[in-house]
């Protein structure tokens, strides 16, 4: 075997984006966004008898006095029940960093811990404990196992099967999920596909939702330059929910003419069925006269208010980043948003859709639960991934710099927040 460490592009974009077990965050379009964050992507490849068998990326970090750290996200791009490939992978990438002065080298694979309920307690079913037991083996460090978003990337995620008919995995909505959507459509919420030009809209929307959650994820500069990039292999779609406030205001007087009918009609009506049914449309009523009192001052135009970036890369799709206006929230836009990207998936014939992140604990009280019950209405399989490993190359600095990053990622984070609250 032959491990190349500058495999040139056409190489490695013909094995990762065709491989079976393979994830954006692997793909060569990711090691080119990630310039952007002052990390360099190095594009490497084995090969047994001229045959390309493996692939990773790793991401370099330099850090002060030459020394540095790699990265590399979702872990090889191989199979790894090939054992003996795994060590050769490891072998060499940890000689490879030893000459560059690396601390460590840090991988996540895409790999199922396994199988776990709706309580993300594990069950009966797939594990992978062997694999972890040969990666610890070889001379990774297994780091803690977190609940939340504490690592590099989601260690929980929802993941949707999309290798039934598309009736048969809407199905598996939730009635509220389905509701939502019919209630979307009927007031006027449309999809559509946007291009680079409509970015600025997605910048707009996610600079509202970060300041609505308290967070900070990208610079508007990282969103152009991820869709431009991803773009050029038709890699990302850019989904637009959008209403028309005029219209939607003529639906909802519409629909508020016909319950008010409908209500006139049983009014004396004293039966149980009649009066059950005044009590929902009251209820719809007064939803229906808030939206029309909040649409008064807007201006009567067609705007964005919600908005999705996907990746659609090898044999899946990813609802990667998600910006939505909730001041339009009982339109329920981003409903009919989603449908309309895992529809998309099912028509591309990707194997699976999914929702890039969760937590692992669904009954906590944090404010993370929200989203967490929402990526589950799609019907999606919980998933828990075995976590990350580091190859620890330079012991006394790695354990220095493992107390530092936890504060200077604070302290960034703190001035961040403060930016975008400005």
């Amino acid at each position: 075997m032959e491990i190349i460490f500058d495999l040139n592009e056409l190489e490695y974009r013909k094995f990762t984006e065709n491989n079976k077990n393979t994830h954006f965050l692997e793909s060569y379009e990711w090691g080119e966004v990630s310039k952007l964050r002052n990390l360099i992507p190095i594009y490497v490849g084995v090969k047994e008898k001229n045959k390309i068998v493996a692939t990773a990326l790793l991401l370099k970090k330099q850090l002060p006095m030459g020394y540095s750290y790699y990265y590399i996200p979702r872990g090889y791009t191989v199979d790894y029940s090939n054992l003996e490939l795994v060590k050769y992978l490891t072998e060499e990438i940890k000689k490879y960093c030893k000459k560059n002065k690396a601390l460590f080298f840090r991988i996540d694979p895409d790999i199922l811990l396994h199988t776990i309920d709706e309580d993300a307690n594990k069950i009966e079913g797939k594990d992978n404990y062997k694999l972890v037991d040969y990666l610890i083996k070889l001379g990774f460090k297994r780091k803690k196992l977190t609940k939340y978003f504490e690592t590099m990337q989601p260690r929980y995620t929802f993941r949707i099967p999309l290798n039934n008919s598309i009736e048969e995995i809407e199905s598996r909505y939730t009635k509220t999920t389905l509701q939502r959507i019919k209630k979307a459509e009927q007031s006027g919420v449309i999809v559509e596909i946007g291009n680079k030009d409509d970015i600025k809209e997605f910048v707009r929307l996610m600079r509202i939702t970060e300041k609505r959650q308290d967070f900070y994820s990208h610079t508007e500069e990282f969103y152009h330059k991820f869709y431009q990039i991803f773009s050029k292999n038709n890699f990302v779609t850019l989904y637009l929910g959008k209403i028309d406030i005029k219209e939607t205001t003529n639906k909802l007087n519409s629909k508020k003419q016909q319950l008010e009918k409908e209500l006139e009609l049983i009014k004396d009506d004293t039966g149980k069925k009649a009066n059950n049914r005044r009590k929902e449309i009251d209820k719809e009523l007064e939803s229906i006269s808030k939206q029309l009192e909040f649409f008064i001052d807007k201006p009567q135009e067609k705007i964005v208010v919600s908005s999705y970036l996907t990746v659609n890369y090898g044999n899946k799709s990813w609802a990667l980043y998600a910006a939505n206006d909730m001041d339009y929230k009982n339109l329920f836009a981003n409903y009919l948003v989603y449908k309309q990207q895992i529809r998309d998936a099912f028509n591309n014939k990707k194997e699976i859709f999914d929702v890039f992140g969760t937590i692992g604990d669904p009954k906590s009280t944090s404010n993370l639960v929200g989203l967490h019950d929402f990526k589950k209405k799609w019907g999606g399989e919980y998933t828990e991934f075995i976590g990350e490993f580091d190859y620890i190359i330079n012991k006394p600095m790695y354990f220095m710099f493992m107390k530092i990053i936890p504060l200077r990622h604070k302290i960034i984070k703190k001035l961040l927040r403060r930016k975008n609250n400005k």
